[in-house]
């Protein structure tokens, strides 16, 4: 009886096993599916691919000591999205290089989401913007593409942000585009690139009329060579302070509340998807008819799992793949585990000496790395 028991167990975890193996099947489909076609859910699936990952190696750990032969089950799940570990951990055998100064090279490159510079006390320190200012400062980057930029033209000095940074930074040259203004043509809140090098042409392009989702175009003079810098914050989900209460407390609420809650965030997501695919179409585009190398900088508001991942880092480089270290979770808030900020270039360019700051100055992470040309 007890033999008959243990087999009926044993079949329902492999059947248990079965499911997170077409989960995680899935998850690889996500990148290649656009989320504007009727499969857009697949995109839940490229956006849990830690978690599947994860019960994927359990079962292959459980197995080992139960029916060693359906360990490969599991394994070759994983094998088969391999190169997808390496996007979102890194195990730190790298070392950086010794770089010869070339000209211009090696230029030191950093993207910050700063969260309008805690305009709104988010944090509830006052002190927040200044630390900011200090990081900046501190780490004197040549390059820094800023998405979420607040500046003023008020009377309150502390927030001039465009003139703040320019005092502080070596980056003396900008291109910043607002795509929101308030309060008598004072108050600008929108996307903005900082270079030491010159700025010798500068386009700004809205993905659509009345969007707050911009990317900027820079072309700097980096000793002889023209770069193409591109800084994009692509469509966010727009959770609400309730969406998150309910995501932090799920169990917690009624039935009928949950459900409501649960379809709601939901749609958010959907939508945000959708406009997400077209929005980073639109990028490749850009990013195919540069006649110079690119570094694409910004705030993707997706996974390396996600078809716009898929899209952008193609016949790119990924920062961090090259020579990051750990988990390269870049997002701050109620979702921990994500990277969703870049740093991708040419492969005409390299990289080394990938960081990411663990610096609570925002609900995002800033990131650098060094580039340089061979």
């Amino acid at each position: 009886m007890e033999t008959k028991k243990s087999s009926l167990i044993v079949r329902l975890v492999f059947l248990i096993n079965g499911v997170a193996i077409v989960f995680l099947l899935l998850s690889y489909l996500a990148a290649y599916v656009s989320p504007r076609s009727d499969f857009w859910w697949l995109q839940f699936f490229g956006l849990a691919y830690g978690i599947l990952l994860a019960i994927n190696i359990f079962f292959i750990l459980f197995w080992l000591f139960v029916q060693r032969r359906k360990t490969w089950y599991s394994l070759i799940a994983i094998l088969i999205g391999i190169n997808r570990i390496f996007a979102i951990v890194q195990p730190g055998i790298t070392t950086e290089k010794a770089i010869i100064k070339n000209g211009a090279y090696p230029i030191k490159v950093m993207t910050f989401n700063v969260r309008v510079f805690d305009l709104y006390n988010w944090s509830g320190k006052h002190e927040l913007r200044k630390k900011i200012l200090d990081f900046l400062k501190a780490e004197s980057p040549d390059i820094v593409c800023f998405q979420e930029y607040y500046t003023s033209e008020g009377t309150a000095l502390n927030y001039r942000m465009t003139d703040s940074l320019a005092a502080i930074i070596p980056a003396a040259y900008s291109h910043v585009e607002y795509s929101t203004t308030l309060h008598n043509n004072l108050d600008h809140w929108g996307i903005a690139t900082f270079s030491k090098y010159p700025i010798v042409r500068k386009q700004a392009l809205h993905f659509q009329q009345r969007n707050r989702n911009i990317f900027l175009c820079t072309d700097i003079l980096a000793g002889n060579d023209t770069l193409r810098i591109i800084n994009t914050h692509l469509e966010s989900i727009r959770f609400k302070p309730e969406d998150y209460k309910f995501i932090e407390n799920i169990g917690n609420e009624k039935q009928e509340e949950e459900l409501n809650s649960s379809l709601n965030i939901l749609r958010k997501m959907k939508r945000a998807y959708s406009k997400r695919a077209k929005q980073v179409e639109t990028l490749k585009e850009e990013i195919t008819r540069s006649p110079y190398s690119v570094i694409l900088c910004g705030d993707f508001n997706d996974t390396p799992g996600s078809y716009s991942y898929q899209i952008l880092s193609d016949g790119l480089t990924d920062s961090f793949r090259e020579s990051g270290k750990g988990f390269g979770k870049t997002y701050a808030g109620s979702f921990p585990s994500f990277r969703i900020d870049y740093i991708l270039h040419d492969k005409k360019l390299k990289s080394f000496n990938y960081k990411t700051y663990r610096e609570n100055l925002s609900d995002h992470y800033p990131i650098s790395c060094m580039i340089y040309k061979e």
